[in-house]
């Protein structure tokens, strides 16, 4: 090979490695850079409060400076890009960033966190070990983050803001993807017992709609179930109306019920919605209805950040009976492990 030539690869290759360390290098320091106005340098992948709709085809292409508006479109070294976007995230710099997100993705009236005086910080109880509370408070503002204290390509962040004691964001930021988590009211929940037989067989299923189908009155005769059931699905899309239907299945005769508890969001990826049920069955003696009956119940969920979902249903089964005074006992069915029902989906 000629000298002169086997040289200059070996000065390309050195070059090459060293541009590659150079930009990781860059987006590590600058991630951390306390600036806070963004001149013309800062538009780029290694500026602190940059954005790209991960999750999406614009992702890694559509940029977007969350501190001025400017967007750019531009594709980075997939390492890069990588680096960026696994990253660990302090604390007060999720604070800003989701708040800018709100601000100027969302358009949501919250005010520039970049100009507030903040005060608070870490509030993680000292007995808790493996997950970490910071409370962040500013002029009517609380930002409340938890995380566990995991790889950092692997931490979900659990963010809630506030504003004059009114939650008006609550979600996770997972590898800079922000999920925003739905305000669930379980008092919307619409029970039936006979519409579903020969429909919804025993489990969970997740329905895709273009609108909420409890309105525009929550009653069991204004529902088409059928139509319900032909809109199940496991990949729905941002725009579909999310609801599930946890149905017991049919049973030859009625006393059979079903009634959800509680729920609650689990931070982790995928996310997790956790309901509480309970089950209730007609004991020895107990009269009950000669017609075929589905207990389940309608829960409304609404429209969903894109990712990856899982319910969860933890049942508690109990047994119904009548004492002396004619009282019921509800008798707790204990069994070696716990009832639980699961489902997975996908928005995109």
């Amino acid at each position: 090979m000629n000298l002169k030539l086997a040289v200059g690869l070996i000065v390309a290759v050195i070059i090459g490695t060293a541009g590659a360390a150079l930009a990781l290098s860059n987006v590590a320091s600058k991630l951390n850079s306390p600036t806070t106005i963004c001149p013309d340098a800062a538009h780029d992948i290694s500026g602190p409060y940059v954005w790209t709709p991960v999750g999406t085809r614009s992702e890694n292409f559509n940029w977007r400076c969350l501190v001025c508006g400017y967007s750019w479109y531009h594709y980075y070294q997939q390492d890069v890009y990588e680096a960026w976007r696994d990253s660990f995230l302090e604390p007060s710099f999720v604070r800003d960033y989701v708040l800018l997100y709100l601000k100027n993705v969302l358009e949501m009236d919250v005010s520039d966190p970049l100009k507030m005086n903040w005060t608070g910080g870490r509030e993680t109880p000292l007995d808790l070990l493996g997950y970490e509370t910071y409370v962040y408070r500013a002029e009517g503002t609380i930002v409340t983050i938890r995380y566990p204290v995991v790889l950092p390509k692997n931490t979900v962040y659990a963010i809630k803001v506030e504003t004059k004691g009114e939650t008006v964001w609550q979600g996770t930021l997972h590898q800079r993807r922000f999920y925003e988590l739905p305000t669930i009211d379980i008092s919307r929940t619409i029970y039936d017992h006979y519409c579903g037989v020969g429909v919804f067989e025993r489990g969970i299923h997740v329905i895709a709609t273009d609108h909420d189908p409890m309105l525009p009155d929550a009653d069991p005769s204004d529902i088409n179930w059928q139509e319900l059931k032909a809109h199940e699905t496991t990949k729905a899309s941002t725009t579909d109306f999310i609801s599930l239907v946890i149905s017991r299945g049919d049973f030859p005769t009625g006393g059979y019920t079903i009634q959800v508890k509680s729920f609650n969001w689990l931070e982790s990826y995928p996310l997790r919605l956790r309901f509480e049920v309970n089950f209730t069955n007609p004991g020895e003696g107990i009269p009950v209805t000669q017609a075929f009956t589905n207990p389940l119940v309608l829960i409304p969920l609404g429209r969903l950040s894109p990712g990856e979902y899982e319910v969860q249903v933890h049942i508690d089964t109990y047994i119904l009976t009548f004492d002396e005074n004619g009282n019921p006992v509800y008798t707790l069915i204990l069994t070696f492990k716990e009832e639980l029902w699961t489902a997975s989906f996908t928005v995109e």
